[in-house]
């Protein structure tokens, strides 16, 4: 097999030059790339595991190719390679799996080029089961436990273990499998830490999320060497710099708390500037935004974006049918189907109608008459505080915008939250209706404030009072008869609240919630009491819901 290196095909774009020593590709040309030689590797000596195409050998898609051309990038003349991490996401069913162990095999047994010297690649997943998924992939791909994938090419030419995978010789290398929840630092200094499914791995500072830190955080600890043969017979020690890191998702929920989504929104903010992550190669299928996944055309559209693998490994139409069906919910459908982002869990009061809050984003205008509430949801420390105002506009509609204090060392400023609520009250004059309040925790500055003039009014959060406040919250985000400003904290505490179920109907629930929901609260008791003091509230009987 050559080991000349080929170019990706000429671009008029001016590609980034070298972070590593400078070195900038000539107008229109771009990074000499491995990569053919890569490709070619795969799907000579790399076959599929378990399911329809066992024992076939992996056919590479034009996406998965045009990947491994980007990934085996290289500098020509520090011979770095360009990138030294990647994220990879694509809707379920993408073939992901199967990719990434064959990326896994081909650094740990693949031409000298792109296998180094001493491999030490770690695959891994959230889960045991996860882990053990992918490690089989790759291990059948080596002939797998007691050489027993006949059907493998490299069948018989490594040692394959429960865990592990070795070279029979003295030659030093593995290819090891690890399960983000067990929390340890297995793994050593990996040449290629691959991650599976990160979309799993938790919020940031969780158990699982710190495995994908402290390992990757290993890569960075070894400059990794390449013996390369020459034609001379002497050996070329060609080093490309530190380890690098692999992640390949579906897309989750809660982009902004996630440890997947702190990825992607950083490698979005380096697709826009490359100065901020050069090294970051970032190759994502997703939905585009706007579309009305109602209409059977949009979501097709969707499917066929989120996955080069639509009508190859599976059938479009199927996945379009399933929108809103029991087994598929369609918050779930969007990220499985679409790799779109939910900002919404399976609980979340609103997640029959995942677009509906995004819906009621938009502007109003004001004559300043119109009739406004403030409404609190107070605490003490360690929770948000929310104030949220409400008016009653002209053409039938509810505007809602939101402030939020956030625990800056584990406590609230409760005298800036006071200050602000008598500030706007007087700003708002005559259009002000009153302050709403929970007396738990605001009776006391309740009181205070009504003697400096303030109008409050009392609403305590039980069953009785807040089942049909947030009734009247969910049919008017449902119906689009309330706007917002769409303001990113009010929105994620809107989506985060789920469900309490009650005899009458449903309330909000701070404790199932994975975030603070305080806007969300306070935004149903001001729209209640305020409906309340237009005379536009429903009947005992009509809240039943």
């Amino acid at each position: 097999m050559t080991t000349t290196s080929t170019r990706t095909p000429a671009s008029a774009r001016t590609e980034p030059g070298c972070s590593n020593c400078g070195w900038e590709p000539a107008p229109g040309a771009l990074w000499p790339t491995f990569g053919r030689m890569a490709c070619r590797w795969i799907e000579e000596n790399c076959i599929c595991g378990e399911g329809d195409f066992y024992g076939q050998r992996i056919i590479l898609r034009p996406d998965q190719k045009a990947f491994v051309y980007r990934w085996y990038e290289y500098c020509p003349t520090c011979d770095y390679w360009r990138y030294d991490e990647a994220i990879r996401t694509a809707a379920t069913g993408d073939g992901k799996t199967t990719f990434i162990g064959a990326l896994a095999v081909l650094e740990f047994a693949g031409p000298p080029e792109v296998a180094p010297a001493s491999p030490n690649i770690v695959i891994s997943a959230a889960s045991y089961e996860q882990a053990d998924l992918l490690y089989t992939v790759a291990a059948t791909m080596l002939g797998g436990r007691d050489q027993i994938a006949t059907e493998s090419p490299l069948c018989g030419f490594f040692e394959v273990y429960d865990a592990k995978a070795s070279f029979p010789d003295d030659r030093p290398g593995q290819l090891l499998r690890v399960a983000a929840v067990a929390g340890t630092n297995e793994g050593g200094f990996p040449t290629l830490f691959l991650g599976d499914e990160l979309h799993e791995w938790g919020d940031v500072g969780s158990n699982k999320a710190r495995v994908w830190t402290v390992i990757g955080k290993s890569t960075k600890k070894r400059r990794i060497r390449y013996d390369i043969p020459q034609n001379d017979g002497t050996i070329r020690a060609v080093f490309r710099g530190p380890g690098r890191r692999l992640a390949l998702s579906t897309a989750g929920f809660d982009i902004y708390r996630s440890l997947f989504g702190q990825m992607v929104i950083h490698a979005r903010r380096a697709e826009q500037d490359p100065d901020v992550a050069p090294k970051l190669l970032f190759d994502h299928f997703e939905a585009p935004d706007g579309l009305d996944y109602e209409n059977p055309a949009d979501r097709r559209l969707a499917v066929e974006a989120g996955s080069r693998a639509a009508g190859v490994l599976w059938d479009v139409e199927a996945r379009v049918n399933e929108w809103g069906t029991p087994a598929m919910p369609k918050h779930e459908w969007l990220r499985y189907y679409a790799n779109a982002w939910v900002d919404q869990a399976a609980e979340s009061w609103l997640s029959d109608h995942p677009g509906a809050w995004d819906a009621c984003a938009g502007s109003w205008e004001l004559t300043g008459e119109e009739p406004a509430v403030l409404a609190v949801d107070m605490a003490l420390k360690h929770d948000t505080v929310a104030v949220v105002e409400l008016r009653a506009l002209e053409d039938g509609r509810y505007a809602a915008t939101a402030r939020v204090w956030e625990p800056g060392d584990g406590r609230i400023n409760h005298r800036a939250v006071f200050a602000y609520i008598a500030e706007r009250a007087a700003e708002l004059g005559p259009a002000f209706c009153g302050l709403v309040y929970d007396p738990r925790f605001f009776e006391l500055p309740a009181r205070d404030l009504e003697d400096d003039g303030l109008l409050v009014i009392e609403m305590p959060q039980s069953p009785e009072r807040m089942i049909p406040a947030v009734g009247l919250a969910y049919e008017s985000i449902v119906g689009q008869q309330l706007v917002h400003d769409g303001n990113p904290e009010f929105t994620a505490q809107v989506k985060a609240a789920v469900k309490r179920p009650g005899e009458r109907g449903f309330t909000l629930s701070k404790g199932k919630s994975r975030r603070h929901i305080d806007a969300a609260v306070a935004m149903c008791m001001g729209l209640w009491t305020l409906a309340e003091l237009a005379g536009t509230t429903p009947s005992a009987s009509e809240s039943i819901w």
